[in-house]
This record gives C-alpha cells, sequence and structure tokens, in this order.
C-alpha cells in the first residue's frame, strides 16, 4: 500500500496506528513534527495518547484506541472557530493542507 495519510489529532493518530499495524505492506505515516504546537494533541485534553518515540509510533496495549479524553478540560473550554487553510495549487485547483 503506497498511501499517505495526513493525521490531525490523537484519536486519529491511533486510529491510524492501529490501521498501520494490520496491513503489512503499510508504507508510511505523515504527521506534524512534535513541535508544531497547533493544539490538536493537546494533553489537557488528551493525557494519554500515541507519542513519538524517535520516528516511529509504537503500537500501544491499553484497551481501545488507547486514548484517554480528560471530559471535564474539553467541557470547559469555550468552542473557537478555526477553519483549515484553503490551499491552492498553480494551476488554480484546490488542495489539501
Amino acid at each position: 500500500m503506497t498511501t499517505k495519510l495526513k493525521i490531525i489529532g490523537p484519536v486519529c493518530t491511533a486510529a491510524t496506528i492501529h490501521l498501520a499495524a494490520a496491513v503489512p505492506n503499510f508504507a508510511w505515516l505523515e504527521t506534524r513534527a512534535p513541535e508544531t504546537r497547533l493544539g490538536f494533541d493537546n494533553s489537557d485534553f488528551f493525557p494519554v495518547q500515541p507519542r513519538l518515540d524517535g520516528p516511529d509510533y509504537p503500537v500501544g496495549d491499553l484497551p481501545g484506541l488507547g486514548v484517554e479524553v480528560n471530559e471535564e478540560a474539553v467541557k470547559a473550554e469555550s468552542f473557537r472557530f478555526w477553519e483549515a487553510p484553503h490551499l491552492k495549487r498553480r494551476d488554480g485547483s484546490v488542495t489539501n493542507w
């Protein structure tokens, strides 16, 4: 499988790690660099989540996807609208950000 997957957030990351572990010819997993602070993996909201170990994500052995959500922290946070960037190629077509 020569598929490139972009992941955002710990739930999607965990699900993709499980998919990658199940597919014998999974090629690669694209993720944001740990120093990119966009808030998608905020440990206040997700105290237990996948973490890079060097260049790899270890396949966890926790129940389910292995992600814990701090529901109280999420409830205390107010909604902030955010729109993903709209990127265009040179020919004017829209591409995935």
